[in-house]
């Protein structure tokens, strides 16, 4: 499709990465621990040395391609002396920001349209999450460039005026990356199949399965030699997350949760033209057969999704290409007949909308998470420093924002086995106790990080400590998460070593 009169692909390029390295700069909060623990974390172990794995890399249920790619750039700091904190902290984001701007641009060319430019860079959730270091992101950018090359009928064929392959080499590679994406590929792969101009059974033999077959192989034996034994991770995630529900361990909400909170909360203001464009496909499907197709996609997602009970915001960001799709496709004919005041109105109520979210969720809300990890690094007195962490598992960063190669604890939350308990859990029962087991036998740490709602618990644990920071972090604490993130710093006559006997508490 031509692209939308007046714009140039060096002016919308440049527009759009202008926006995406803002977010870079601009979004300062800590939103789900696997920003930094499930590629960041994992990077920077192979990188430098250092690092801590989370069980689901034990377990093998993690792809090594995303962090592998982080690792090349940490690699290149280290050869060359660069590897300087804030390096280590935006190189991984600008990187994740670049190939968001891929994303974005391939989803405007498909479309052609102006309206589609502004509401991708406009969404508030893409812009809370375009440049983090999410595999629900790599995800999202690999679904939308995919679309881009799809072999739509009725009007749209991506880049290509034939059918291309390039989307079902992006297909396997999301599905690597995280196995959730697939059955948007499923539904999109009946389609090809099903109206393909080259036979049906000569698209599955020379395209699906060698394409599948040299991808899967070449991300298998990646996969493999860094786990160490043969794998195929999106078995194991599908095993373990499916078929053992382990997901559910950290949290179960109801079937129509997405319906209520999931998509109105990730689409904002957005959600009233996709709702107007769901009114539109279902009232002429056949006048529409790229928005039936898309809207089954998404639906199918979310019905799938839908029955497991574990459910997060982040698992529906894949969706949010084919609903702004769905939502330009309404927009845009509107437009060319709306008044001058109108369309005023209309952006800017969408520009207003999206940005109020994006301000507060990227700078206010859970700020101190991030805020904290320079202030611990510039706290520790020497190398030979230990750091605790007494919070809710995986709160903050860890050496991916510390660069520093010191001895730190933080509480496990690995899924127990049946009656047990996870450490995290029973530490929050019972400090006292988790305090005399864990430093019985060698020295307390050297700063003690905590939410302000456990002080009250722990304050004749930390007698030989005083307070060094109080960071702001949240105006609606939750559970064991309070509105402020407290560092402790052991007093000077504490950090002689002592006997076993004198660090009983």
């Amino acid at each position: 499709m031509a692209l939308a009169k007046g714009l140039r692909p060096l002016q919308v390029v440049s527009a759009i990465l202008f926006v995406r390295i803002l977010s870079v700069f601009l979004v300062r909060t800590w939103y789900v621990p696997d920003e930094y623990w499930q590629t960041l974390e994992v990077a920077h172990k192979h990188a430098f040395g250092y690092g801590a794995l989370t069980w689901e890399w034990q377990k093998g249920i993690r792809s090594y391609l995303y962090p592998s790619l982080v690792a090349v750039l940490y690699y290149i700091l280290k050869l060359t002396g660069l590897d300087y904190p804030e390096a280590v902290i935006f190189l991984p984001r600008i990187l994740q920001a670049i190939i968001s701007t891929i994303a974005d641009y391939s989803f405007y060319k498909w479309t052609g349209r102006k309206w589609a430019l502004f509401l991708v860079l406009t969404s508030w959730f893409w812009f809370y999450t375009s440049g983090r270091t999410l595999l629900q992101t790599l995800e999202t950018c690999l679904v939308a460039i995919g679309l881009s090359k799809f072999p739509f009928k009725g009007g749209k064929t991506g880049y290509y005026d034939k059918e291309s392959s390039a989307w079902v080499w992006l297909a396997c590679i999301s599905v690597f990356v995280r196995p959730t994406s697939a059955p948007l590929w499923v539904v999109l792969a009946a389609y090809n199949l099903y109206t393909t101009n080259q036979g049906r059974l000569r698209l599955l033999l020379r395209t699906y399965l060698p394409i599948g077959l040299l991808c899967s192989t070449a991300l298998v034996a990646l996969d493999s030699f860094f786990h160490g034994s043969l794998i195929v991770t999106p078995w194991e995630f599908f095993q373990y997350n499916v078929l053992q529900d382990v997901a559910s361990f950290y949290g179960q909400h109801p079937w129509y949760w997405y319906l209520t909170q999931g998509l109105p909360a990730v689409l904002g203001v957005n959600i009233v033209p996709v709702l107007a464009a769901v009114g539109a496909v279902a009232r002429r499907p056949r006048e529409n057969v790229t928005g039936v197709l898309l809207l089954a996609a998404a639906v199918l997602h979310v019905a799938l999704y839908s029955l497991v009970p574990h459910k997060e915001f982040r698992f529906v960001l894949p969706l949010l290409p084919i609903l702004l799709y769905l939502a330009q496709d309404v927009i845009a004919p509107w437009s060319r007949k709306a008044k001058r005041w109108q369309l005023y109105l209309v952006s800017g109520f969408i520009l207003l909308g999206n940005a109020a979210p994006a301000v507060y969720f990227g700078n206010i809300h859970q700020a101190g998470s991030l805020s904290v990890m320079p202030l611990l690094r510039e706290s520790l007195p020497h190398n030979r420093s230990s750091i605790a962490f007494l919070m809710p598992c995986h709160s903050t960063p860890l050496y991916s924002h510390l660069h520093v190669n010191v001895t730190t604890r933080y509480l496990n939350c690995d899924p127990p086995k049946p009656g047990q308990t996870y450490e995290s859990e029973a530490f929050f029962n019972n400090p006292a106790s988790w305090w005399r087991k864990e430093y019985s036998t060698r020295q307390t740490p050297t700063l003690v990080v905590l939410f302000d709602k456990l002080k009250g618990r722990v304050e004749n644990l930390l007698s030989g400590y005083k307070l060094v920071h109080e960071v702001p972090h949240t105006q609606f604490p939750e559970g064991e998460v309070g509105e402020n993130i407290l560092v402790y710093q052991k007093v000077e006559r504490d950090a002689q070593p002592k006997t076993a006997s004198d660090e009983v508490v």
